[in-house]
């Protein structure tokens, strides 16, 4: 088996390709090719970053020491990162859009609302409080709860709880805070990660399995296309037709894509060129809305594919540059400091 990160930033970033092409063909929508690949790409894209988030985690130490060193290495981060991301973005936004400044202001206080009261650029950063969420629910568990199967049944009674019912209010508000009752539906998903990444390596004959996986999902995707299959995923609006497939179907594809990833990376450098948009795969998830919108401003630009590549290229160009210049400002400190 390839190293495990690689492959696993293998499947972040055919994860994120998928985000960014379903974001870019979303307005063309009513044309039935268009809607297959629209729909058959939702299946999954989403559910596979909550399973990849369950991969490296670990239960904690049942101190309050274990607990503020979890807080600090896994939710300030997200958390600084949402905030700061956010309000970039918001100021960006402003500019570009032309908003006043009481609609820019206002915005700053639904992004610590969250959740689906945030659109426009903002409106793919639903997943970053959900993911925090479902972290903290998946780290409780498996930590407080040591049997395997009474695991499983509380993240299949919250899936089962979060199925019962296809919008929430919070206080007759239309939207709940942080979209925090999807967090029902996603606890399942980064379990079954959890232990799914612990047996991936005993798992025989991966080819047979990719080829199975494959037959089934193509299979799926003619019948969502001739209209036999009418099942559908929008983890954000809470729109899931069907409990069974809801978890089956992402559960195989996402399957699926980690063995494939796992072969991209065995054959040598040929797919490697793919790695840094797994590497920096949470600037693309924060920018790529705002990428989109501006290419589309551009009407030599508003193409689906320019778009697609751009979301992609352009927030790992940013990423790499602001890297770069981290690292000469440190190594320009660390000098300094050395000569003094």
């Amino acid at each position: 088996m390839a190293k495990r990160a690689e492959w696993v930033d293998m499947a972040k970033a055919i994860g994120m390709i998928a985000v960014v092409l379903g974001h870019a063909i979303h307005p063309l929508v009513a044309d039935p090719k268009m809607s297959t690949l629209f729909s058959v790409i939702y299946w999954w894209h989403m559910p596979l970053f909550f399973i990849i988030g369950g991969f490296f985690l670990k239960p904690l130490t049942k101190t309050w020491a274990g607990f503020r060193a979890f807080f600090k290495k896994r939710i300030v981060p997200n958390l600084k990162s949402y905030f700061l991301a956010g309000s970039i973005l918001i100021l960006i936004s402003h500019f570009i859009r032309g908003h006043s400044w009481k609609y820019t202001l206002f915005y700053f206080v639904r992004l610590v609302y969250g959740g689906r009261t945030l659109n426009h650029d903002l409106s793919i950063f639903w997943f970053m409080t959900v993911y925090i969420l479902t972290v903290i629910v998946v780290e409780l568990i498996i930590t407080w709860v040591d049997s395997v199967p009474a695991q499983f049944f509380i993240a299949m009674t919250l899936y089962m709880t979060g199925m019962t019912y296809k919008h929430m209010e919070f206080f007759q508000y239309k939207y709940v805070p942080w979209d925090a009752d999807i967090v029902l539906l996603t606890t399942l998903y980064m379990l079954c990660g959890y232990y799914g990444f612990k047996y991936y390596n005993k798992i025989p004959h991966k080819n047979y399995f990719i080829a199975a996986t494959m037959a089934i999902y193509a299979i799926l995707i003619i019948y969502k296309y001739r209209g036999i299959l009418r099942f559908s995923l929008y983890l954000k609006s809470h729109n899931i037709a069907n409990s069974f497939l809801g978890l089956f179907i992402p559960l195989i594809v996402c399957f699926m894509i980690f063995m494939i990833s796992d072969w991209m990376m065995r054959v040598g450098g040929l797919f490697k060129w793919l790695l840094p948009f797994g590497w920096y795969s949470s600037a693309i998830m924060y920018m790529h809305k705002m990428v989109l919108d501006a290419v589309a401003m551009v009407p030599i630009l508003n193409h689906w594919e320019i778009q697609w590549v751009a979301g992609l290229i352009i927030p790992v160009q940013i990423a790499m540059s602001y890297h770069r210049l981290r690292l000469a400002w440190t190594l320009r400190k660390e000098t300094h400091m050395s000569q003094s």
